[in-house]
C-alpha cells in the first residue's frame, strides 16, 4: 500500500513538473536545403528536462531525426537538418515532432512553396 501511494505521489509531481513543448519554429531555405526547426520548451534544467528527440516525416517517410541527451538551453532547442542529397520539392510537406523526455510532444507542419 505504501508503494502503490508513493508512485502514485511521485507520477502527480512529475506530471505538474513535465511538460510538452511549448512552440515550435519551422524554416526551409532551398538555397542551402536546409531544415532549421526551434523548439520553445522552458526548463529549469536542461540537463534533466529536455527535447528528447526531433523526427523529420514527409508523409509517412522519416526524412531525418536527432537524439538528444540534454537541452540546448533552458528556453530553446534548436536543429538544422541538411537535405543536400535529397533537397525537398516544391509543394512538399514536412511534419516535425519534438518529444519531451518526461512527458509531451510537440509538432508543426511546413509545406514549401
Amino acid at each position: 500500500m505504501k508503494n502503490a501511494i508513493f508512485f502514485l505521489l511521485f507520477f502527480s509531481v512529475a506530471a505538474l513538473v513535465a511538460h510538452a513543448p511549448k512552440d515550435m519554429e519551422l524554416n526551409y531555405d532551398a538555397d542551402t536545403s536546409a531544415l532549421t526547426v526551434t523548439v520553445h520548451h522552458k526548463v529549469s534544467d536542461a540537463d534533466r528536462h529536455y527535447i528528447r528527440r526531433i523526427e523529420v516525416f514527409a508523409g509517412k517517410e522519416l526524412l531525418a531525426e536527432k537524439t538528444y541527451e540534454r537541452q540546448e538551453t533552458t528556453a530553446v532547442q534548436q536543429e538544422m537538418f541538411l537535405f543536400i542529397d535529397r533537397p525537398l520539392a516544391r509543394g512538399t510537406a514536412v511534419t516535425v515532432t519534438a518529444y519531451c523526455n518526461l512527458s509531451g510532444k510537440r509538432s508543426a507542419r511546413l509545406k514549401w512553396e
